[in-house]
Parts: structure tokens; C-alpha cells; sequence
């Protein structure tokens, strides 16, 4: 008895002595990804990205099965260019709680930031069947993809969601201020030129992957790619 007593002491002090080591690494990793975003200089950037994979690969090391490791590794890696890396994170991640909401958003921003928006678009949609229906972001990328493949009366539908969920977004009204212009019936031509518009956008470098960002702040990153 005595003998379990030490036991529990001595788990009871690793658990404490641990647990906040491992959450620090991941916050600070959290810190370095969000950084490689907002940098300006790309050297400076991959910095940031190189310094986020090295804590998030001791993490995954000690935790294999910790879905936040594996979705923030496949983000470095998305950010990095690699599909190949990080497709194999975000499938583990999505191995391990398919029905997670997060999760499915995550696969969803995986397909996204490779330009793969019809696939985009169903991880999107069962995200917000599950329980991300009032989340911006992923009704914000779900309209983003839309306009990529062209349709924009479905691009429509979707930032009138985004205005409902966040009216205090003057982009998002702008957007659905663009769209109903589009749809007057003497503009024909013009609601014609904005799908050549929206189909043939050049995608620069970007990143992709929701942030702690203002809404305002993902629209016009979203714009840009």
C-alpha cells in the first residue's frame, strides 16, 4: 500500500513536470507558424517554419497520436510547399477522429492551399454539417472556393452566411454588395466576365490556415491567394 502510495506521488509529478513542457512547445510552435505567415521577408519566413517543424517533430516523437501536433504539422508543411509531408499528418490526424469538426476543416484547408478546391469543398461542407455552421473562416473559404470553380451563386450564398455570422465585416458586405450588382439582369456581360475573373486568378505564394487573425484579416489574405 505504502509502496502505491509513491507511485501515485511520483506520476502525479511527472504529469505536472510534463505537461506544461509540452504545451509550451506547442504554443511556441503555434507562435512560430503564425509568425511564417505574417512575415515579410521569405528567408525570415522559412525561419519561423523550420523552428515550429523542429518542436512540432520532438512532439510528434513523444505523441504520436496527439491530432493537434499532427494537424499543426501538416501546416508547417503546407506552408513549406511539401503536399506529400503534409498530406501524411493531416490523413493520420483525420485517421484518428475522422468526425471531428476541426479536423475536417483541417482537411479541408489541406486541399484548399493546394489549389484542390473541389475536394476542398467536401471537407468544408461536412465541417460545417458537424458542427462549424456559424464559423467564419470555414464559410469564408467554403464561398473562396466557389468562386474559384466558377460558381458564383453558390460564392453568393455563402458570403451572405458570412455577413450573417459576422455583420461587422465591411468585406464581407462588399462582397455580397459585388454580387447582387453582378445579378442585375442588365448586367449579364459583367456577372459573365467576373466568372473568367474568379476562374483564371493567379494564386502567388501564400498561406492559407486559420489564424487568431481579425475576420477582416482573413478575407483580405483569402484575396490574395
Amino acid at each position: 500500500m505504502k509502496n502505491n502510495f509513491f507511485i501515485y506521488i511520483l506520476l502525479f509529478v511527472l504529469s505536472i513536470s510534463f505537461s506544461p513542457a509540452f504545451a509550451d512547445d506547442l504554443s511556441l510552435a503555434r507562435q512560430y507558424i503564425q509568425k511564417a505567415k505574417t512575415a515579410t521577408i521569405v528567408e525570415q519566413s522559412y525561419d519561423y517554419m523550420n523552428e515550429a517543424r523542429k518542436l512540432l517533430e520532438k512532439e510528434y516523437e513523444n505523441s504520436p497520436t496527439n491530432v493537434e501536433v499532427l494537424m499543426s504539422l501538416s501546416e508547417v508543411w503546407q506552408l513549406i510547399g511539401d503536399r506529400q509531408q503534409a498530406k501524411i499528418y493531416i490523413i493520420k490526424a483525420y485517421n484518428i477522429k475522422p468526425y471531428d469538426k476541426y479536423v475536417q476543416k483541417a482537411m479541408g484547408d489541406f486541399y484548399f492551399s493546394f489549389q484542390e478546391y473541389n475536394t476542398a469543398l467536401e471537407y468544408y461542407k461536412l465541417a460545417l454539417a458537424t458542427g462549424l455552421l456559424e464559423d467564419y473562416e470555414t464559410n469564408v473559404k467554403t464561398a473562396k472556393c466557389y468562386e474559384k470553380l466558377g460558381d458564383l451563386e453558390n460564392a453568393q450564398l455563402y458570403y451572405k452566411i458570412c455577413n450573417y455570422v459576422n455583420p461587422s465585416s465591411q468585406i464581407t458586405k462588399n462582397k455580397v454588395n459585388e454580387y447582387e450588382s453582378m445579378n442585375r439582369p442588365d448586367d449579364s456581360e459583367t456577372l459573365e466576365k467576373a466568372k473568367y475573373k474568379y476562374l483564371f486568378k493567379s494564386k502567388p505564394k501564400s498561406e492559407t490556415e486559420k489564424t487568431t487573425e481579425e475576420t477582416d484579416d482573413i478575407i483580405l489574405r483569402l484575396n490574395n491567394i
